[in-house]
């Protein structure tokens, strides 16, 4: 789970504990923070990595019941669960069936698979909206959903509109979702956080778009883990991906300058 936590960037560890933190969790909250506190004050390797290594044993508590927890240890083996196991069970709560692969893999299946059903889901009507305000001309978009006849792929999507529009309207949903899932006065403020703090994400969407035809409707999960880890797997998911963007866009400069 390193390979996973170690790319990203103060604002992002900012947001999982927003997700992660509570009162009744056995989660070391206070350790956290202190240990984010002496990487932001010495950005080193190893202060990043004493972070991220307390982070990952404390999303895998998250995802493990308290019995199997215990169970682990007394075994001398490793107490949280796997965090591939926590995908599968983000997906199983999502209704969402994911191939068997790298974390990484697994994550980025579970964003898109679950973005492209949602976007199915849409009315017409809010599907040209959503794509309008992701910049989209609407005579484009009108042309495409009439074309699609209700079959949507992010391939095809990517074909007709650019991975910029792409990765837009994945974020859209997805942080829709994680709204849902961890109530509007939270998400408003972590969201905001990150905006103010990545500039790049505001670009990757239209403005306010991930707010678009989602709404705050609460989302109806069972069990009080699922409203922590269904928000830090999808956004590790959407991390990943950001990644990916972020060397192609590199790779597509120099290609440029060549």
């Amino acid at each position: 789970m390193q390979n996973l936590l170690l790319p990203l960037e103060s604002p992002d560890f900012h947001f999982l504990l927003g997700v992660t933190k509570s009162p009744i969790s056995f989660t070391n909250d206070a350790r956290l923070k202190s240990l984010l506190a002496d990487y932001e004050a010495d950005p080193t390797l190893e202060n990043k990595k004493a972070f991220t290594e307390q982070l990952e044993k404390d999303i895998r508590f998250l995802g493990s019941s308290d019995l199997m927890f215990v169970f682990r240890k007394v075994q001398g083996n490793e107490p949280g669960a796997s965090f591939a196991q926590i995908i599968r069970d983000v997906a199983k709560a999502l209704k969402i069936k994911v191939s068997v692969g790298t974390e990484q893999e697994m994550m980025e299946e579970l964003v898109e698979k679950y973005t492209t059903r949602e976007f199915t889901k849409l009315s017409d009507e809010e599907k040209q909206k959503m794509l309008e305000s992701l910049g989209v001309d609407k005579e484009m978009a009108a042309a495409f959903i009439k074309k699609s006849a209700g079959v949507f792929a992010l391939p095809l999507m990517i074909e007709a509109f650019g991975s910029l529009v792409v990765n837009g309207l994945i974020k859209n949903i997805i942080f829709g979702l994680i709204g849902k899932v961890i109530g509007h006065q939270l998400a408003m403020r972590l969201f905001n956080f990150i905006m103010g703090r990545f500039p790049w994400w505001v670009h990757w969407i239209g403005p306010a778009a991930w707010t678009f035809s989602i709404g705050w409707t609460a989302f109806d999960v069972q069990g009080p883990s699922l409203r922590k880890t269904i928000p830090v797997v999808l956004y590790l998911g959407l991390c990943s991906i950001r990644e990916k963007e972020g060397i192609q866009d590199v790779e597509a400069d120099e290609e440029k300058d060549s």
